[in-house]
């Protein structure tokens, strides 16, 4: 088995998918010699910032990964409804200063202020991750890449750009190869944003279950009001919405009609990266997990949801078992 990811022509997302849900762990540095897969983690984080937390592992010879951790979302629509306005904070947009365009690049303000988290983590020797890349991991048989599932994976498309951008104001010669790989990601960013990073990476690969909900957000949220039809289906869920009870579907299309007003409003709409190439669907059968069908509806509604898109799931479509973590 590679011990590196990115290569075009291979680029191992089991690996970059083990390392991404390694970053769920409160000890990537055990749970990775735990693996036995001739990583260790290099530098970890002391403490998260608003939830936001990363670690860098190394395979010994030619390649640093970052691994972003995704958002710890509890799977209910009230987790989902305030998923919007707080981890993601879509309904507001923030210029892409890194670097800024006459295309008028734009990102969330949640991927914004995750971004900025993530640059302000620093380790155990007050190292932030921008630091220790710079002082370990240049040179031409060096490579650096980024990964991350759910909200890491969204994370890592804002990251690695910010991270090349540092590299280049700082005159260091930036990887020959700098791949991304990213699993169940929500969008980050405008057409503008997107088009940028798919030029600036052109080993980057987004892998998505194409049942999995997270990933429709915030550019193909619509497609989430028919999503596990005949059952359970959401136009037949009630909930509540604003005080007023609506179907599962019409509350998801009334979220999907204010994100739609809020890119009006700034003029800019939400876009996934990987449009021309690197975009890789998964469970293409669209195959449905079981479910506790003596829960109401909207619990086995949600159950799905977090079924299709926890790490496990994500793992055994590249064939591999959950990662175990380390207990601390």
């Amino acid at each position: 088995m590679s011990t590196t990811i990115g290569n075009p022509s291979s680029p191992n997302p089991g690996l970059a998918m083990t390392l991404a849900a390694t970053a769920y762990c409160t000890d990537p540095v055990t749970t990775l010699n735990n693996l036995n897969n001739g990583w260790t983690a290099v530098w970890v984080a002391t403490t998260d910032i608003n939830g936001n937390i990363a670690f860098i592992a190394y395979n010994g010879s030619s390649q640093y990964v970052v691994a972003i951790r995704g958002s710890l979302l509890n799977f209910s629509w009230q987790a989902f409804d305030n998923w919007f306005v707080q981890d993601l904070n879509v309904y507001k947009q923030t210029a892409w200063i890194y670097p800024a365009s006459d295309a008028q690049p734009m990102i969330s303000q949640g991927s914004s202020d995750g971004l900025n988290d993530l640059s302000q983590l620093v380790s155990a020797t007050g190292q932030t991750i921008y630091q220790y890349l710079a002082a370990n991991a240049i040179g031409n048989d060096i490579s650096i890449g980024v990964v991350g599932h759910s909200l890491g994976g969204n994370l890592a498309t804002v990251f690695a750009p910010w991270l090349l951008y540092q590299l280049q104001q700082n005159k260091l010669t930036p990887p020959a190869l700098f791949p991304v790989l990213t699993f169940a990601a929500p969008t980050a960013g405008n057409q503008a944003f997107a088009e940028a990073y798919d030029k600036s990476f052109p080993a980057s690969w987004r892998y998505y279950n194409e049942i999995d909900l997270v990933p429709m957000a915030s550019d193909s949220l619509r497609s989430a009001e028919q999503l596990y039809s005949p059952a359970p289906e959401a136009s037949s869920i009630e909930t509540t919405y604003g005080k007023v009870t609506v179907t599962l579907q019409k509350a998801i299309g009334l979220i999907a009609d204010s994100i739609d007003i809020s890119e009006l409003h700034y003029g800019s709409y939400y876009a996934q990266t990987n449009q021309s190439n690197g975009s890789i669907a998964l469970n293409t059968s669209k195959t449905l997990n079981p479910v506790d069908t003596s829960k109401p509806l909207i619990e086995q509604w949600f159950d799905q949801v977090a079924s299709q898109h926890v790490q496990s799931t994500y793992l055994s479509f590249f064939g591999l078992s959950p990662v175990t973590c380390a207990s601390t």
